[in-house]
């Protein structure tokens, strides 16, 4: 395969804040984010990039910490998804256009770069996932979306199996019912938790989705939102929101349980993305409310940050009342992204009014937060 070709598709600009530096990228007629994923201590994006006609050409752009940015085109398909290979090397899905069969719906599994000693994939039928880390030899994709609409469809998981540097299997597993699984990779352990009707379930799985170990967990109707750590053999750390405050329930090995206060906070999280570790316990999340959005930052199971947009042009720190100013205030997360240690950027892009196309991206580096 040829390797992909570099380009200049953005107008790009800079400021420094006391928060860190924002980078601007502008297009003429529009761009849309797909993925991203921390690649060398900088981000890596996977973008859409409109012309005057509405189609588009797949944009991959890494920016480093101080706003510099190197963009590269994709010539091999579209709805591009990034996962990590077990070397830590950067491979992204992508669903080609065959020419002689324009119906034909498959998926190609590639490096991103240096793809000279790559033959081109024959294709599987496409799976629809997330990436959730590495387990053994594997990289590992959730799907919790596809059979969303249905309560007796279980969710799935994708086992891309590498053998020295290359991709040799990919293994689609159902994962047994119940669904809406949260998915938690530690120690060469495939962790799973998910709500019942009487407390959450956590089962441990491989890769072929063989239940290894299970508990009930006693929580009666609570509910929550990610994992933070889960573990058979440590206290397991998992993000909560209850009458009007912000959680960690800490669960022991014999399911002994204690509420970790956060922050009293009572807009309703409608979604909270998988936390982003940026060092050891240290985590950061974005989230979303029917007012606003924002992210916050755990280190040690405590508060050290919570931005929140809601009613200005920016973020608001809550514990120290500092603004992040920003032109717009319509602004929606796309993503956040570890960079280098106690690091990490967040993707912003701009609400529009229908009909109308967001022309630019905006990339916060935020470095050494605690």
């Amino acid at each position: 395969m040829k390797n992909i070709t570099e380009i200049n598709p953005f107008k790009l600009s800079h400021k420094k804040t006391s928060f860190g530096v924002i980078t601007r990228l502008q297009v003429e007629f529009g761009v849309s984010t797909k993925d991203g994923i921390t690649f060398d201590d900088k981000t890596l994006l996977a973008n859409y990039i409109y012309d005057k006609d509405g189609l588009y050409d797949v944009i991959y752009t890494i920016v480093d910490t101080n706003g510099n940015i190197q963009s590269f085109i994709e010539d091999e398909g579209v709805l591009p998804t990034f996962f990590l290979n077990p070397h830590n090397r950067v491979f992204v899905s992508v669903q080609p256009y065959d020419p002689d069969n324009p119906n034909r719906n498959f998926e190609i599994n590639i490096p991103v770069f240096s793809r000279e000693n790559t033959d081109i994939p024959k294709g599987n039928r496409p799976f629809v996932g997330e990436f959730i880390g590495v387990y053994k030899n594997f990289s590992v994709l959730h799907d919790d979306f596809s059979n969303s609409w249905d309560d007796n469809k279980p969710d799935k998981l994708q086992f891309i199996e590498f053998k020295k540097e290359k991709i040799k299997k990919k293994h689609n597993k159902k994962i047994p019912l119940p669904k809406n699984n949260r998915v938690y990779i530690s120690n060469d352990e495939v962790h799973l938790l998910a709500h019942t009707k009487t407390g959450w379930l956590h089962r441990a799985v491989d890769e072929k989705a063989l239940i290894l170990k299970e508990r009930l967990i006693n929580v009666g109707n609570d509910s929550f939102w990610q994992i933070l750590t889960l573990s058979f053999n440590a206290n397991s750390y998992i993000l909560c929101q209850k009458e009007g405050k912000v959680v960690i329930k800490e669960i022991s090995p014999k399911d002994k349980i204690r509420d970790i206060h956060l922050i009293d906070f009572h807009d309703i999280f409608y979604s909270v993305c998988k936390p982003v570790e940026i060092s050891e316990n240290t985590f950061v999340m974005n989230f979303t409310t029917e007012l606003g959005n924002g992210w916050f930052t755990i280190k040690n199971n405590e508060l050290v940050e919570f931005f929140y947009g809601k009613n200005l042009k920016g973020y608001k720190n809550l514990l120290t009342n500092e603004v992040l100013e920003m032109d717009f205030e319509n602004l929606i997360i796309s993503s956040i992204h570890k960079t280098t240690l106690n690091s990490y950027a967040v993707v912003f892009y701009c609400r529009t009014d229908k009909g109308d196309e967001n022309k630019e991206l905006l990339i916060l580096n935020r470095e050494n937060v605690c």
